[in-house]
């Protein structure tokens, strides 16, 4: 990672580049966009020069403790954040724009956009960076030789949207978006085709493509894939198309979320962020076995490493109360430390078809309530690690992994997951210990809130229970 001079000495000639022809081309403003640990870009709108500026500009730390919901910083006093909380008065750090990340709104001509890194106040590398963690893991795969691809599916729920029952919270009474739950039907919601086309249209516009939009299983849900860039690129690319996604449908009257899960449990589909990913080195896919239907050898190694690593990062793939609610095999929605080749129910599926460039692993435990940047960094450094340690992942499960019971059950709750994060040498070596202490005390305070809740509500379980029977 980066200090602040490192960061301002390579990027000043680009950024006053950029400053001097985006506003001779009439751009007037600039969203200036930071990823927090959560997974959403904090932006805020600035005058192009001051948005560009070369030395940066200040950073509240507070985006590094906040908590989903509102947003509000991590609680006081148990969990007092050590960077951006009460016993430091959430200074500022510093933000910088990445030039290689600027970009023109096609639909807002007078509006540009860049992504920013943050550095300390003393010009030291900042660790809570979740950018800046996967770029210095791409390094490391730079100099292993290898150049990443990686790309994520996303499936989400879109909603009629109705701003009084939004602010009352009651968003269980939202309409869903269409007449039926059918997946791959282009009549199921009116607009759905011109909404696609729009979404296709707008984020090619910015450089990020899309293999396909279509309606997925399950009232309101609707699913895109983006096309493969290499790993940092790939985070960018996705946090971005959540942003624009979610702008584009609130023009249109709808509302989009990428809970986990929205919809009942076990009748319609829930929301997962399948992350598809390979390595090439020369031009070449070297997870392609040339003559075979298999993983090459360095495809296998990269599972193994997957494999071994997805206990102790689980909690990177499953962050918040509610990704529990998807994990369901029999949904597609892994429970185990488990791969085979073009198999849906197991955490890991090669894909070697249709062709030896679309050789590939897909990790399908995550869920679209991810943070991509942490995903993404946390399943290139352990392919890594399986690809130094030459990691053998075992036969690979040709059915259902539950029945053949021969594999690794992942955790099934939020702290569980914690703990294993927290107590992981493999995660202190790749993210570093301060980075680990910290995301670890977010998902303490994420289920504390969640207890804290059902100790001051009487729930639909216990009015349903009880109302009539006692």
């Amino acid at each position: 990672m980066h200090t602040h001079h490192e960061y301002v000495t390579a990027r000043r000639p680009e950024l006053e580049r950029w400053a001097r022809e985006l506003g001779a081309d009439g751009v007037r403003y600039i969203q200036v966009q930071f990823p927090d640990l959560l997974g959403s870009l904090r932006t805020k709108i600035c005058p192009l020069a001051k948005g560009l500026a070369p030395e940066g500009d200040g950073l509240n730390t507070a985006l590094f403790s906040c908590c989903h919901g509102d947003g509000e910083p991590i609680g006081v006093p148990v969990f007092e954040a050590p960077v951006g909380g009460f016993a430091n008065g959430f200074p500022n750090y510093i933000s910088i724009a990445d030039p290689a990340t600027v970009i023109r709104l096609p639909w807002q001509p007078d509006t540009a956009a860049v992504i920013t890194n943050a550095t300390r106040t003393d010009g030291e590398a900042c660790p809570l960076d979740a950018r800046a963690q996967l770029a210095a893991i791409e390094q490391q795969a730079a100099a292993m030789g290898f150049e990443t691809r990686f790309a994520l599916e996303y499936e989400l729920c879109i909603f009629a949207a109705d701003d009084e029952l939004h602010r009352q919270g009651r968003h269980a009474l939202l309409k869903p978006w269409g007449r039926s739950l059918l997946n791959y039907d282009l009549l199921r919601a009116p607009g759905f085709e011109s909404l696609a086309r729009e979404l296709i249209a707008r984020l090619d516009g910015i450089g990020i493509g899309t293999a396909a939009v279509h309606t997925e299983y399950g009232r309101g849900m609707i699913e895109y894939a983006l096309a493969p860039l290499p790993a940092l690129a790939a985070a960018d690319a996705a946090v971005r198309s959540k942003l624009y996604l979610k702008q584009l449908c609130e023009e249109q009257g709808l509302v989009a979320t990428f809970m986990a899960r929205c919809r009942p449990v076990g009748s319609e589909s829930a929301s997962g962020a399948h992350h598809h990913q390979s390595l090439r080195r020369d031009g070449r896919n070297v997870f392609n076995e040339p003559g075979s239907a298999m993983l090459s050898e360095t495809g296998r190694h990269y599972a193994g490493g997957l494999l071994h690593t997805m206990r102790e990062l689980h909690v990177l793939f499953r962050p918040t109360i509610n990704s529990y609610r998807r994990m369901d095999r029999q949904a597609w929605s892994p429970e185990d430390v488990s791969w085979g080749m073009e198999n849906r129910c197991t955490a890991l599926r090669g894909i070697t078809i249709p062709s030896a460039t679309s050789a590939r692993i897909e990790h399908r435990v995550p869920g679209a309530d991810v943070n991509p940047y942490l995903t993404i960094a946390g399943m290139l450094a352990g392919g890594l690690y399986g690809i130094r340690e030459r990691i053998d992942p075992g036969p690979p499960c040709r059915g259902d992994p539950m029945v053949e019971g021969s594999f690794e059950r992942l955790p099934r709750t939020l702290p569980d997951s914690t703990a294993h994060f927290r107590s992981s040498a493999f995660a202190r070596a790749t993210f570093g210990d301060e980075f680990v202490e910290h995301y670890a005390l977010g998902r303490d305070a994420e289920w504390q809130a969640w207890l804290g809740w059902l100790d001051s509500h009487v729930t639909e379980f216990e009015y349903r229970r009880y109302f009539d029977s006692l």
